[in-house]
């Protein structure tokens, strides 16, 4: 695979001065000799995805002033945060000060807010929101569920630690939306292995259940099993059924087998969440799970 414009990732505005057309960019994306990193940006195939690469695309877009931030942040952070779909038209998010220049609206999303020095770290001469205010920004300006999942993503990354958010966000000030982050950190929790878990979980909390056991271990008979969340003393358990780990034939049976054997040797009840079942207006998962603990469940908000 041949090296294009030294390894460095470039805009897509360039492909003249690179003595390449617009058909012939389309195609060394289509071939993966190119890769796309955001909208308008993109790097040799061959290149491995390191932060430094990430930094320089970014910097590509984003004016001297502004300071990457939100979902950007995390991904230079090397955490995917973003809700399903996204991806697909990922533009860069950036913060600016008051009184500063935005940049165009087509290269990056921005916003302006109050931006205290200590919220702002430099990695190889980019200025980033530091990993305490870009997963409070995250849990406060995103949907619920998908706030959530992104605060549990950091945790589970390492990025923050759990303690040293809940004390960030308890004098977090002068910024809106803080009730939703005030609502949520105290429910983060790394274990949770996939954005999906943190949705189901979310959906829990906003029901008014229990807190669950979470990502809950139990030996039986020289077996270990691992239950995503667990009602331990009923014995009832929620698990999410993603379609990247549970959709082909091979894992539903394993599913199913697992299941089959905890109910049948040790009474567990299961209900059973899957990307319908926890958004929209169907209710019915859990209604379920408030059943199966003889609890009843607030109606649906989101």
């Amino acid at each position: 695979m041949r090296t294009i414009n030294d390894g460095q990732p470039f805009a897509t505005t360039r492909t003249g001065a690179l003595d390449f057309s617009a058909a012939e960019l389309r195609h060394l994306i289509r071939t993966g000799e190119l890769r796309r990193l955001f909208r308008g940006v993109v790097v040799a195939g061959s290149e491995p995805d390191t932060r430094d690469l990430r930094i320089a695309a970014l910097r590509l877009v984003l004016p001297e002033a502004a300071v990457i931030s939100d979902h950007s942040a995390a991904w230079v952070y090397g955490v995917d945060t973003l809700p399903p779909g996204r991806f697909r038209d990922l533009r860069p998010m950036c913060v600016v000060r008051h009184g500063t220049s935005r940049p165009h609206p087509a290269r990056a999303v921005s916003r302006q807010t109050t931006l205290p020095d200590p919220d702002v770290v430099d990695i190889n001469g980019a200025a980033i929101t530091s990993p305490l205010r870009t997963t409070a920004d995250l849990l406060r300006l995103n949907f619920r569920p998908h706030a959530l999942a992104a605060a549990d993503a950091m945790v589970r990354a390492e990025v923050v630690v759990k303690e040293h958010l809940l004390e960030y966000v308890a004098q977090f000030r002068r910024v809106p939306y803080l009730k939703q982050a005030h609502e949520l950190a105290p429910h983060i929790d790394g274990a949770r292995a996939s954005h999906g878990e943190s949705w189901m979980g979310c959906r829990i909390l906003d029901a008014g259940l229990p807190t669950p056991s979470i990502d809950h271990p139990i030996e039986h008979r020289g077996r270990r099993y691992r239950l995503d969340s667990a009602f331990v003393e009923q014995r009832v358990a929620a698990e999410y059924d993603g379609r990247e780990f549970h959709g082909d034939e091979f894992d539903v049976e394993h599913d199913e087998d697992r299941r089959t054997r905890l109910s049948s040797q040790l009474g567990w009840v299961f209900a059973i969440a899957t990307y319908p079942r926890i958004f929209g207006e169907d209710d019915s998962f859990e209604r379920e799970l408030g059943e199966h603990l003889g609890l009843q469940v607030r109606p649906r908000t989101w």
